[in-house]
């Protein structure tokens, strides 16, 4: 018996500290998503600390729903909403946050009534059987980016990284410690720790980073954030129009890219194998019922968590894709997993300072991101694809994924070919999917009149 509880003390350690790793790259993107929304005029300090609030109960939150998921902001959605709508056409913070508010409501709305539902049952099992794939390339060659061993080039799609650079001798560093300490047969937790942490004291040992004379102190200005939405209606009509034609792309946003992550990482949540998508027996159609209410209940509190972010002044947070961490003790132990993220979540809600330093030099972090993309894709099956329109589909989302950093994009696009594919060979679609395609296109319009 007391063997017992201590094999299940480990487990639950292991837990905490999955989550611990998984929110502390999650959490320092806060601090990135902040330096964002102060560009644009936004508090720092303020945004920050509400970031991480808004972070740390939205974990607690899904973690009672047994996922282990942590939220983050996402970068990508950041630096579009920020550069693109408020910066280059002049919508102002505050109508934004307006708009992203209406926005999670409507997604929330659309959630629990079923239509939401309806159209995320549309998309094919061979893209949703592809989304660990792609996912898993798009964590690695963030990481790989963020970690200068590869480059964007005007030439290429990627180049090999600038090795003058110490930041990519660290990552390559930390990426080896991490293979071999796996070949030498350590549990993957224990690899990525121990990769983590002799790259994240090398770099400090070799000055990259410091830790600052005052690492911490308490949130300031709280009250130049919240409420920033109620001034939405300054603004010229022209700016109000360019609102309006994001708004339709910010909903499938919100809806699609946490979607498709929870997709990549939990595939039963969304009923990949029952009958529900591929019509077999009654019994595994009430099975899939199940699994899409229990997603739809997953996707309605982070919409209603957006809802607050926007009421508060932060940019929308996403089920992170840094959560493919977990690994089994996080999926087994959710609320385990939940308290190590968490605890990292409140330290560093006081360690705006300490944050700006990490991000600084993200070597170890780029480490943790590069580990997360290797466990999605070593989860990765993909089913036998038999038909041309599944290949071109899976191809198209595996590519356009990882290379634009962008999930809706992908599946977008993926679902338009894979329609017009099997429309061209003559082969029945379902009118759901045939209409969630012609929605992408409508939002591709839309995006090409705004931008």
């Amino acid at each position: 018996m007391r063997r017992f509880d201590i094999r299940r003390r480990g487990r639950q350690q292991r837990a905490v500290l999955s989550g611990a790793l998984a929110a502390l790259p999650a959490g320092l993107m806060a601090a990135l998503a902040a330096e964002l929304a102060a560009e644009a005029g936004a508090y720092f300090p303020a945004v920050y600390a509400l970031t991480l609030a808004l972070c740390l109960a939205g974990t607690a939150l899904l973690a009672r729903r047994g996922l282990p998921l942590v939220l983050a902001p996402d970068l990508g959605t950041a630096c579009w909403l920020i550069y693109l709508i408020v910066i280059s056409h002049g919508v102002t913070l505050p109508l934004l946050y307006a708009c992203l508010a209406a926005a999670a409501a409507l997604v929330w709305l659309l959630l629990r009534c079923g239509a939401a539902g309806r159209a995320l049952s549309a998309f094919p099992p061979c893209l949703r059987a592809a989304l660990p794939l792609s996912l898993g390339l798009l964590l690695f060659l963030w990481g790989a980016e963020q970690g200068r061993l590869l480059l964007a080039s005007p030439l290429h799609l990627v180049m090999l990284g600038d090795f003058a650079d110490p930041l990519a001798y660290f990552t390559l560093l930390g990426l080896l410690v991490l293979l071999g300490l796996r070949a030498l047969r350590l549990p993957p937790l224990a690899a990525v720790l121990g990769a983590f942490l002799v790259t994240a004291l090398l770099s400090l040992a070799e000055g990259f980073w410091v830790v600052p004379p005052a690492p911490f102190y308490l949130p300031e200005g709280l009250d130049r954030a919240a409420g920033l939405f109620l001034r939405a209606g300054e603004g010229e009509t022209a700016v109000l129009a360019g609102a309006a034609a994001a708004f339709p792309w910010l909903v499938a946003v919100l809806l699609f890219t946490s979607w498709g992550t929870i997709a990549a990482l939990f595939p039963r949540l969304v009923g990949e194998d029952s009958a529900a998508f591929s019509g077999a027996s009654a019994a595994a159609e009430t099975g899939g019922r199940q699994a899409t209410a229990g997603l739809r209940g997953v996707l309605s509190a982070l919409a209603a968590v957006n809802v607050l972010a926007a009421l508060a002044g932060v940019l929308p947070l996403m089920a992170s894709r840094l959560s493919a961490l977990a690994g089994r003790e996080g999926a087994r132990r959710p609320r385990a997993f939940a308290c190590g993220a968490c605890a990292i979540y409140a330290l560093l809600l006081f360690a705006a300072p300490l944050a700006r330093e990490l991000v600084s030099f993200p070597a170890a972090l780029a480490l943790l991101a590069l580990a997360a993309g290797l466990s999605l894709l070593r989860r990765a099956r993909l089913p036998r694809l038999r038909l041309v329109e599944e290949r071109a589909a899976v191809l198209l989302l595996v590519l356009i994924v990882p290379l634009t950093y962008d999930i809706v994009l992908g599946l977008s696009l993926s679902l338009i070919a894979y329609v017009l594919l099997r429309q061209l060979a003559r082969r029945p679609v379902p009118s759901a999917t045939r209409g969630l395609a012609a929605l992408f296109v409508l939002l591709a319009v839309f995006a090409a009149w705004l931008f």
